[in-house]
């Protein structure tokens, strides 16, 4: 599952995206909640008992492409690949997280709320002027930074875990210093590498099969040339939303909603306050005089409680934001009135209102169209499981399909030939192409015998029942079918024959001393020699495996590889060394991508470990990543 994930390479923009939610923390502070999305739900990706639902998954992909957003403005579009881009970076980042989970669950390691106050509460970005921790700091860092205080917590307490169960077991590893210089020499080094390509595809065969070859090849292949056993099928999907569609929500039924989720509806007033905070009474109260005498706001915090002007200015916050204390006198005075001294567990207090932004409320005749729809996507899918059962009791009871079609008013579809990849000769009804293809279809329909209705098969959009009307046995083709294919057969094979006889031929003259140049030259193959190249730098489209097989080589040597097919022959021609040693510099930063190259591996195989005995899946079509 882990190298699966590991095919969808995040971009350097994805990794800027997912490191701003390294920073959060915050119920503990009493800030706002997390609100979920409501709707139909369904488990994307799983670790044993630990799951993410879709909807979930969605607030996250749409909370990350916000930030992205947020980050770079107009100047980037968040386009189609670069949303999967963004997707696959979270499913990578949430599973490891899981099995992290996961595993500190088994070893019962647990981070308690009190390191979580202790940790926040000590953080330097977190304190004012004076050294101390500063929540209005603390939230105005969270605002900047599009954070939840759910993401705040989960965030820190992960990074915790992460740490304990992956980063320390890991940290430490020792590279020797003796070997930087080795490091250094086998980095700066170069080759030129001289190559001929044997691609059997290219060959020419001068004569034709005969019958009696044909016969042998039939004979001798008959497993190939199997047909593999397929079924006819037909089939109904029962939507959920074609089952709400004569369900209408009551006037009452949707007051209730909008009611229950008022909070949904109804943005706060909120203002934008200046404020500065003191030690004592009598120094709160001498500044607050300069500012009833017409002083800047600013300065007077600057020269009596010794602010900056990001520290003051505490932006847009509501009621329920501001410490008790605070909240009732500032949110009853008015417009560039100055409040205070007010007193709280922080000190004594003086604010100013600069900015008044009212209450906005959505009335419940505006929004009552999309509640009575989300409402009416709830009833149907309390509707489909109840026609779910219906419609098992009455196939327990011996119905057929074409009587549960008239029923429920739906159409039969029908899919020739489906066999167990995946494939079919036809589908009446190209829509159901990704449904009838799916791992969970064809499972199903090969586990039941003619006529019989199988069990429902969950869909996007509702569920599919369905049932085998005829079953077509595996059997070998006719030699009519397959001839075209035992042709291509005995060409590929008498082709690759004839292209072994040429490497035969060449290493054996390698063998014999003569130089790769001069075999070219006689057997009419093109040489190409490389320019200087490092190691990493790649030629031929040889892969990093044989690349480095090459660079071991010595000089008049030669490698047999292959690639695509091919017989790739490589013999380096020389070897140049760097022209300058590498300084002490160089060698450290050598020394320090290798320890943490080595660290990023072993950390891999721990995560790897940790998931070996758990039960991982993940939803790949549900994501949108399937390929």
């Amino acid at each position: 599952m882990i190298s699966r994930i590991r095919k969808y390479q995040n971009s350097w923009l994805t990794k800027a995206i997912l490191a701003l939610t390294a920073l959060s923390f915050m119920s503990l502070f009493g800030i706002s909640g997390y609100v979920s999305s409501a709707g139909q739900n369904r488990a994307v990706i799983k670790v044993d008992d630990l799951e993410i639902l879709q909807d979930e998954m969605n607030v996250k992909l749409q909370d990350s492409i916000r930030k992205t957003q947020n980050m770079f403005g107009d100047t980037i579009t968040v386009d189609d690949e670069m949303r999967k881009d963004i997707l696959s970076g979270l499913v990578k980042q949430n599973l490891t997280d899981m099995i992290i989970t996961r595993e500190a669950q088994k070893e019962n390691v647990s981070i308690s709320d009190e390191l979580i106050r202790q940790i926040i509460s000590s953080q330097p970005e977190f304190m004012d002027a004076s050294g101390r921790f500063s929540p209005e700091i603390l939230r105005r860092q969270l605002s900047f930074f599009g954070m939840s205080e759910r993401e705040y917590i989960e965030d820190l307490r992960q990074n915790i875990l992460s740490r304990h169960l992956v980063s320390s077991p890991v940290e430490g590893l020792i590279v020797p210093r003796f070997i930087n210089a080795y490091i250094a020499q086998i980095e700066g080094q170069q080759k030129v590498f001289a190559y001929i390509s044997v691609n059997p595809a290219n060959l020419k065969i001068d004569r034709d099969i005969s019958a009696e070859e044909i016969e042998q090849y039939y004979e001798d292949f008959a497993p190939q040339f199997e047909e593999p056993e397929s079924r006819d099928v037909s089939f109904i999907e029962l939507k959920i939303n074609d089952l709400a569609k004569g369900f209408t929500p009551s006037d009452e039924d949707i007051s209730a909603f909008y009611q229950q989720n008022i909070a949904d509806y109804v943005e706060p007033e909120k203002r934008d306050i200046l404020q500065m905070v003191f030690d004592d009474k009598d120094a709160a109260e001498k500044a607050f005089e300069y500012l009833q005498k017409g002083s800047d706001f600013y300065k007077v915090a600057a020269e009596h409680a010794n602010q900056d002007k990001e520290t003051t200015d505490l932006g847009e916050v509501s009621a329920d934001s501001l410490l008790p204390e605070l909240s009732a006198d500032v949110f009853a005075a008015e417009l560039n009135d100055v409040v205070g001294p007010l007193q709280s567990e922080f000190g004594w207090h003086i604010l100013k209102i600069v900015k008044i932004t009212p209450k906005k409320e959505t009335s419940l005749a505006a929004v009552k169209t999309k509640i009575a729809d989300l409402l009416r996507q709830e009833q149907a899918y309390d509707r489909a499981l109840e026609i779910l059962t219906e419609v098992e009791d009455k196939i327990g009871a011996g119905a057929d399909l074409k009587s549960i079609a008239e029923e429920y008013n739906t159409r039969i579809q029908t899919v020739s030939s489906l066999k167990e990849d995946g494939s079919y000769a036809a589908l009446n009804n190209k829509n159901y192409a990704e449904i009838v293809s799916s791992t969970d279809f064809v499972d199903t329909i090969f586990s039941y015998n003619e006529n019989e209705v199988t069990q429902s098969i969950e869909t996007e959009n509702g569920f599919v029942l369905a049932s085998v009307t005829h079953i077509e046995n595996a059997h070998i083709k006719d030699l009519s079918e397959v001839r075209p294919e035992i042709v291509k057969i005995w060409t590929e094979n008498e082709k690759s024959a004839i292209a072994q006889e040429i490497v035969n031929d060449v290493v054996a003259n390698l063998d014999s001393g003569e130089n790769l140049a001069d075999i070219a030259t006689r057997f009419n193959i093109k040489l190409t020699t490389t320019k200087p190249l490092k190691r990493g730098e790649s030629f031929a489209k040889l892969n990093s495996v044989q690349l480095t097989e090459a660079f071991q080589t010595p000089v008049g040597g030669y490698r047999l590889l292959s690639s695509g097919g091919t017989t790739i022959i490589v013999s380096p021609l020389k070897t140049v060394n760097p022209s300058a040693a590498a300084n002490d510099l160089q060698l450290d930063n050598l020394n320090v991508q290798l320890r943490k190259s080595l660290e990023q591996d072993v950390s891999a195989e721990l995560i790897n470990a940790y998931a070996k005995d758990m039960d991982v899946r993940v939803k790949y079509r549900l994501l949108g990543l399937e390929n």
